[in-house]
């Protein structure tokens, strides 16, 4: 589930959506909001490194069913999730399910990358807090505050 953001540093995290309203529009559309969620999704997991095939497969009536199932294992290998067939399966008997399932990890991934880049800004101003064994005569390890004299001193 987690992505090695020193990978991925420079990429667009997926964008966080309210999946509520992912379903409110597309039933107000009558699906075309689906479509549209698919295409942005696709791209976005394009993003994260994923090798799903053009769009225009999905519009295509056999040819989107193995786009769908290139779109669902990729979903799953950025996500880490075990089972692509099994989310396939979902998608072909109870489809409605896939926009929460997929969502959910993107937003997950969206606030891990989040949280992560606000981690690495902060400890570009902020002293390490890990200290090397030859330091306080000890094996090493994390310290909430610095001992008296200061991080660097013997």
């Amino acid at each position: 589930m987690f992505i090695n953001m020193k990978i991925y540093k420079n990429i667009m995290p997926p964008k966080e959506r309210k999946i509520w309203l992912i379903y409110l529009l597309g039933f107000l559309t009558f699906g075309i909001y689906f479509i549209y969620w698919f295409y942005v999704t696709s791209k976005e997991l394009q993003e994260l490194g994923a090798d799903i095939p053009s769009f225009i497969l999905f519009l295509l009536p056999v040819a989107n069913l193995y786009w769908v199932y290139r779109y669902i294992e990729e979903w799953a290998r950025i996500t880490g999730k075990d089972n692509p067939i099994l989310y396939f399966l979902v998608f072909l008997f109870f489809n409605i399910a896939i926009p929460f399932l997929v969502q959910k990890e993107l937003n997950n991934i969206a606030r891990n990358y989040s949280s992560r880049q606000a981690m690495m800004q902060r400890q570009q101003y902020m002293p390490p807090t890990q200290y090397p064994n030859q330091y306080y005569g000890g094996t090493g390890g994390y310290y909430q505050q610095y001992p008296p004299g200061g991080p660097y001193m013997r």
